[in-house]
């Protein structure tokens, strides 16, 4: 009985480690590289898809649909957690070629209020 119950005890504890473990992007930081990409490409909407780490590089990795088209779906590699705090700055997206037609002639340097898109977050919210 003793050994079912540290199974068990271990079955959770690894199922914990594996959950924490997960890297999360929070609302705001999605809202950062919404307006971002707002600022810089003509879209009306955008679909959060994952946000994963590569653990032997420990770059991240956020994957994105735009204006619900799959054709414009890409990923963004963030080598630091700090390019998510801001929403300033220009982005590119990649490829180039792919995302041509939707970028913008001249960058939207303004300050924006609520953005005018629709954003899918992951975790739904």
């Amino acid at each position: 009985m003793k050994k079912v119950i540290a199974i068990i005890v271990l079955f959770f504890v690894g199922v914990m480690v594996v959950t924490c473990s997960k890297p999360k992007i929070s609302k705001e930081q999605q809202d950062n590289i919404a307006t971002r990409i707002y600022r810089n490409y003509d879209i009306q909407e955008i679909e959060f898809l994952s946000f994963t780490q590569n653990e032997s590089t420990g770059t991240y990795y956020l994957r994105i649909k735009l204006n619900g088209d799959e054709k414009k779906e890409t990923g963004l590699s963030i080598f630091n957690l700090s390019f998510l705090e801001k929403s300033e700055g220009e982005m590119s997206l990649s490829p180039l070629e792919k995302f041509e037609d939707i970028k913008r002639q001249n960058i939207i340097n303004d300050k924006l209020g609520e953005l005018n898109i629709k954003i899918t977050y992951i975790g739904g919210k």
